[in-house]
């Protein structure tokens, strides 16, 4: 009888191992079975079989026989390959990464390390989004300095730079932060209803009528922890946020209850609800504080770290930037007031 064609033997291959995979899939070591080419002595063949994959080969004595795979299934033959355990890869967020890629570590030269957000846009320009805290050292920093990946809490050097800072909103720091902070003890901070007399007072100081969001600035109020550094033209660069599945889609506004993602050097790819919005909240950076209004206040989805994540929806488009946190909430700075501060486009899908 002439040999069959090797569409009908793959076939009649793929037809035996539908047949049997339940059962082998069950036996002692295995973690794998499929339709491939039989290897003999170490040599691929034309041979199609059906292929049985296990963490380690074993003597047949030292196997039970319910655990022993057969050297045939219906005529057709079967091989088994040692390919140890089978792992998940995930990329080292902690490491030198190239390209750059959102999610990973990124840290100022002097020591401070979070997250890479997110690649945005000024002229023709590409820049890595995080917080001042990440990429400026709490005000600390100056413009030109090396901005490094990973950062150096993850054992980034020099050697590591991807680029230099190159803008950042400068954080004020509430007067109320004393030395007795520092010393340990702990002051309450001021309420919301102090922050809305105050603003009042501001109104009537400036004698006319206006909405919160157009008082100016005062010293000790916050709307933006953000910093962003220039990446360096000899720097590959990949928007596609680690483990989101691709770069932002567009911008859209926080509503409550809606659900959100982040993807952090720390905690990676986790999920949260919006609890609160247009929040006035006091962040600790060490001994001192600094009060922020109109944030967005999530359920707890990061650690320390994880600062400078881009926060998004479910439909992949940026909501915040991730900037504090507790056990029991994360903390965000809406997107669009971080984009204005940086005179900034966010690079979305396809763009590059």
């Amino acid at each position: 009888m002439a040999e069959s064609p090797l569409s009908d033997r793959l076939e009649q291959v793929t037809q035996a191992q539908a047949m049997v995979v339940g059962d082998f899939m069950k036996r002692r070591n295995v973690v794998a079975c499929g339709v491939g080419y039989k290897i003999t002595q170490g040599k691929l063949t034309d041979i199609p079989s059906v292929v049985v994959s296990v963490t380690k080969k074993e003597s047949p004595e030292n196997l039970p026989a319910d655990d022993l795979i057969p050297d045939q299934v219906d005529s057709v033959l079967t091989d088994v390959i040692e390919t140890g355990e089978i792992v998940a890869y995930s990329l080292d967020r902690q490491a030198r990464q190239r390209p750059v890629r959102p999610g990973i570590s990124v840290g100022h030269q002097s020591g401070s390390t979070g997250t890479f957000g997110c690649v945005v846009r000024r002229d023709d320009a590409l820049f890595v989004l995080s917080n001042n805290h990440v990429l400026a050292y709490e005000n600390q920093a100056e413009k030109g300095d090396f901005i490094l990946q990973p950062g150096p809490a993850d054992g980034g050097s020099l050697l590591d730079k991807i680029g230099v800072l190159s803008d950042f909103v400068a954080l004020r720091f509430l007067e109320s932060s004393t030395d007795s902070e520092a010393e340990g003890q702990s002051t309450e901070p001021s309420g919301c209803a102090t922050l809305l007399s105050n603003l009042l007072s501001a109104l009537s100081d400036l004698g006319q009528t206006k909405t919160a969001d157009e008082v100016p600035l005062g010293p000790q109020l916050n709307y933006v922890d953000v910093a962003m550094a220039r990446i360096d033209d000899s720097v590959s660069v990949d928007p596609r946020i680690v483990d989101v599945g691709g770069a932002p889609l567009g911008i859209t506004e926080p509503e409550l209850n809606m659900k959100v993602i982040k993807s952090g050097r720390t905690t990676g790819l986790t999920k949260a609800i919006i609890l609160q919005i247009d929040v006035v909240v006091d962040v600790k950076y060490g001994s001192r504080k600094a009060r922020f209004v109109n944030q967005i206040m999530t359920s707890p989805f990061s650690q320390p770290g994880d600062s400078g994540s881009l926060v998004l929806d479910y439909e992949r488009n940026a909501v915040g930037l991730l900037f504090s946190g507790s056990g029991n909430i994360g903390v965000a700075n809406p997107i669009q007031p971080v984009l204005t501060a940086m005179r900034a486009e966010l690079v979305l899908e396809g763009e590059l």
